[in-house]
């Protein structure tokens, strides 16, 4: 994972503002006239610093957390950058905004870490990719009808999912297969086929043989 870089990206990203990163309270004075006067202007700083510090945040986390992938480290910044902007207006105490957002963020990441522990055991990286089991009510021309309907659905996935399922479903390699094949970590195929297979369950037209 390319933490150090990313982390340059937000620095120069954040070069934007018209205050440091850290300088509470300029942030403050910033959103409490936001709060007053709504203006554009306003917001957009507003927005810009929160992104920078939610995306400062997980990047020092995940240097120190082994099991963050990159997929679950852009989650973590998206999801949380969007739940709290669309909560800038529910903040009771405007002067301890800055607390807030830094509150918020480590709430976030404990409910990761939680949700961690929680998971099934991984498979081995060199372990082949397990099908699941067909269904008894599958006859043989019912599977020869569902390779097709599955690569057509694997064409409806978004693109950074859709190669992973191929190479899994498709053509059946193993995560580490999967993972030198596109220079990716075997944690981050894992969460993509996971991913993928959420995807697929709900696609419309698999419905019927899933």
């Amino acid at each position: 994972m390319a933490v150090y870089s990313d982390l340059g990206g937000l620095d120069a990203l954040a070069a934007r503002l018209p205050f440091h990163i850290d300088d509470q309270a300029a942030v403050l004075a910033l959103y409490e006239r936001w709060r007053a006067f709504r203006q554009a202007a306003d917001y957009a700083q507003l927005e810009l610093w929160l992104y920078c510090f939610v995306g400062r945040y997980f990047f020092i986390r995940a240097i120190r957390e082994p099991h963050l992938s990159e997929v679950e480290l852009e989650q973590l910044i998206g999801d949380t950058f969007l739940r709290l902007r669309s909560q800038l207006d529910s903040v009771r105490e405007p002067e301890r905004f800055v607390s807030w957002v830094g509150t918020s963020c480590r709430n976030a990441f404990l409910n990761y870490l939680r949700s961690v522990r929680r998971r099934p055991q991984p498979m081995p990286d060199d372990s082949p990719f397990e099908e699941p089991e067909v269904e008894a009510h599958l006859e043989r021309h019912d599977l020869a009808r569902l390779l097709p309907l599955v690569a057509a659905a694997i064409e409806r996935l978004p693109e950074f999912l859709r190669e992973v399922a191929r190479l899994a479903l498709l053509q059946g390699l193993s995560y580490t297969e999967i993972s030198q094949r596109l220079n990716r970590s075997p944690g981050t195929v894992r969460v993509y086929l996971s991913r993928a297979f959420r995807r697929l369950r709900e696609d419309p037209r698999l419905q019927e043989f899933l």
